[in-house]
C-alpha cells in the first residue's frame, strides 16, 4: 500500500510538471526544425540537437523531492528504501523518455522523413546521456540546480567542441556517425550505477 501511494504521488506532483514539459518541448521541435521530407543526415538533427533536452528534464530531477531536509528525513524513515523510490522514479523518467522519442520517430517517419530504429536508438542515447549526467551530478552534490547547470553546459559544448568530445559526442548521426551512440549508451549505465553506490555509502 505505502509504495502504491508513493509511486501515485510521484507521478502526480513531482513527475507529471516535468514530462508536460517535455511534450511542449517536442511539441515545439518541428516548428524549429522541420520534420518532414528530411533525409537520414538530416532526420538526426531534430532528434539530436533539440529533442535530447529532454532527457535533461526527466531525469535530471529524480531528486528533487529530497531537496527539502524535513521531506527526504520523512521518505527514509519510511519501511521502503529510499535509494528504491529514487529507482523507481529513474525507471519511469526513462521509461517516457524512451516513449516521447518513440512517438516522435513515428510522426517523423508518417511526414515521410527517412527514419529507423537507429535514429530512435542514437537520439535516445543522447537524451539518456545529458539526463544520466544531470542526473548523477544532482545525486552526489544534493543540488538539482548544479545537476541542470552542468547538462546544459554539456549541451552547448557539443555545438563547438566536437573534436574534444570524441566518443561523447551527441550530434554524431547529424555528422554521419552512429558510433558514439555506444559510447553514450555505456557511459549512462555507469553514471547511474554509480550514483546509486555512491549513495547507498554515503548517505547513510
Amino acid at each position: 500500500m505505502d509504495f502504491n501511494l508513493i509511486l501515485k504521488n510521484n507521478l502526480k506532483h513531482h513527475f507529471l510538471p516535468h514530462f508536460v514539459l517535455a511534450i511542449f518541448l517536442a511539441c515545439v521541435t518541428p516548428a524549429l526544425y522541420g520534420i518532414s521530407s528530411l533525409n537520414a543526415i538530416n532526420a538526426s538533427r531534430p532528434l539530436e540537437m533539440f529533442l535530447s533536452m529532454t532527457g535533461i528534464i526527466l531525469l535530471t530531477p529524480v531528486f528533487q523531492p529530497e531537496q527539502n531536509e524535513n521531506l527526504r528525513d520523512l521518505i527514509r524513515s519510511k519501511k521502503i528504501d529510499y535509494l528504491f523510490i529514487c529507482l523507481i522514479r529513474l525507471l519511469y523518467a526513462i521509461f517516457f523518455l524512451a516513449l516521447l522519442f518513440g512517438i516522435f520517430v513515428i510522426i517523423m517517419h508518417a511526414s515521410e522523413s527517412q527514419v529507423n530504429i537507429q535514429h530512435f536508438i542514437g537520439g535516445f542515447s543522447s537524451a539518456l546521456f545529458l539526463g544520466t549526467l544531470g542526473f548523477c551530478v544532482s545525486g552526489i552534490s544534493n543540488n538539482v540546480i548544479l545537476g541542470y547547470m552542468i547538462a546544459m553546459i554539456y549541451y552547448v559544448a557539443n555545438f563547438a567542441m566536437k573534436k574534444e568530445l570524441k566518443c561523447w559526442y551527441l550530434f554524431s548521426m547529424s555528422a554521419g556517425s552512429f558510433q558514439e551512440k555506444y559510447w553514450l549508451l555505456a557511459t549512462s549505465i555507469l553514471l547511474i550505477i554509480f550514483v546509486f553506490i555512491y549513495l547507498k555509502f554515503t548517505k547513510k
